[in-house]
């Protein structure tokens, strides 16, 4: 069975996962020769191209976050194996991607405990280095409406939201500020989330087992990956369960057979779960799209919606130190524009290491690995305050003669530096035992 072949067999429960959404990103290096940016080819097209793109070009296609006209935001959890320059071991025989699979499995069943023991809808769609924990979430139902009032929104984010571009679809209608805040109090709950795997998976290494981080901070690790959270709304997306998985492909391009695709494991609507527990099973259809057609026909499951049991949730991480270090972190005074970087050019309380980012931005004030240690010797080493080791970032995505790639209107700056510097500041802090979930 060809990639075409298995697109056409699956397209119903396909289609459904795009329900809420009037485009649909796709990509593939298929795309590079029509012009598009060969570092991450991808289009947004009209969900009415969905078929177009899947059956007739076997492109990859991704769900964007935000609904239609701010309809709904959808949940996109997301864990996955990260081995650096090894990643590629994930893909070259499906004896080696079982191996690494199963080290996630726990992590799975943890997630999927935390919320079926709350009643929580959910989906979860395996990929072959992890999986995602889908569910959307319906901004008219009022339980959402009681709880969004815990995102916080930066004024670059909300400037960026509210901009609308009649010749770009992802714009069409801006993100809605109500919109913008479920995305926000999403991310909250996904750190939350995140800080519970990692204490309850503390002592992996020591079992022979990979550690657990946010983002992939470590050379190997398994990846809570939280930046889908990092950026605007309308910039994010996931990839939908039932799609093509061509890693394989398009990042290890020496494996030449055919596509992998992720594969559902279970559906949670609240009350029943129904799951298929062959694990093997699943394994054998991430690498045979005929297997992988006929196991998605007799399911045809698709991402259901929360209920106000998502309120529980939020209450439990309300009472927990995060919430109040959010709090904190919010409520602080910024430092004007430029003053955090000179400041931190001063410091003497940090290694060598930092000063690198400070002198060297671009990319390393970027990436996970860097910033990590960067913000936890600020912090800890340093005594600066979050709020203002998150001004040092941002005066640097700030300064153009960095020559960034990066557009920081579409990932405003003030957002994207307040992310890493609140998430790896409560990371920082919790392994240093002043804060706990």
């Amino acid at each position: 069975m060809n990639a075409q072949e298995y697109y056409s067999g699956v397209i119903d429960p396909l289609r459904q996962c795009f329900r809420y959404s009037h485009y649909v990103v796709a990509t593939g290096n298929e795309l590079i020769d029509s012009g598009v940016d060969s570092l991450f080819p991808a289009v947004a097209e009209p969900v009415r191209e969905l078929e177009y793109l899947t059956i007739n070009k076997a492109l990859q296609v991704h769900i964007p976050l935000v609904g239609e006209r701010s309809q709904s935001v959808l949940m996109p959890l997301d864990f996955e194996i990260f081995l650096d320059g090894d990643n590629h071991k994930i893909y070259a025989d499906k004896e080696a991607q079982k191996t690494y699979f199963k080290q996630v499995l726990p992590v799975a069943s943890f997630l999927e405990d935390v919320f079926r023991s709350r009643g929580i809808p959910y989906l979860l769609d395996y990929t072959p280095s992890g999986g995602h924990i889908l569910f959307q979430n319906i901004l008219s139902h009022s339980f959402i409406r009681e709880i969004m009032d815990i995102g916080f929104l930066e004024e670059d984010l909300v400037t960026a939201c509210t901009y609308t571009d009649p010749n770009d679809i992802r714009r069409w209608y801006g993100v809605s500020l109500n919109a913008a805040r479920v995305f926000s109090m999403l991310g909250k709950i996904a750190e939350y989330i995140a800080l519970l795997v990692m204490k309850a998976f503390k002592d992996n290494t020591s079992k022979g087992f990979l550690p657990v981080t946010i983002s992939d901070c470590l050379d190997h690790c398994i990846n809570m990956d939280n930046t889908w959270n990092e950026g605007s709304p309308f910039m994010r997306c996931i990839r939908s369960p039932y799609s093509l998985h061509k890693k394989n492909h398009e990042k290890y391009g020496k494996y030449n057979f055919a596509p992998l695709v992720d594969v559902v494991g279970a559906y949670y609507d609240g009350k029943t779960l129904q799951a298929d527990t062959d694990i093997d099973g699943i394994i054998d259809c991430m690498w045979d799209l005929e297997k992988a057609a006929c196991h998605s026909k007799e399911l045809q499951w698709s991402i259901p919606c929360s209920n106000s049991s998502l309120i529980h949730l939020v209450h439990e991480y309300k009472a927990s130190d995060l919430y109040e270090f959010h709090r904190d972190f919010e409520r602080q005074e910024s430092l004007p524009r430029g003053q955090a970087i000179e400041r931190a050019k001063r410091e003497l309380n940090i290694h060598d290491a930092d000063r690198d980012v400070l002198f060297a931005p671009n990319p390393s004030a970027l990436q996970p690995k860097k910033l990590i240690g960067f913000v936890r010797d600020f912090l800890l080493h340093a005594n600066w305050k979050p709020r203002h080791i998150a001004n040092i970032l941002r005066d640097l995505y700030q300064n153009p003669s960095f020559n960034w790639a990066q557009d920081f209107f579409k990932y405003p700056s003030d957002e994207k530096a307040n992310f890493w510097a609140r998430t790896y500041s409560a990371t920082a802090m919790w392994n240093s035992g002043k804060l706990d979930v």
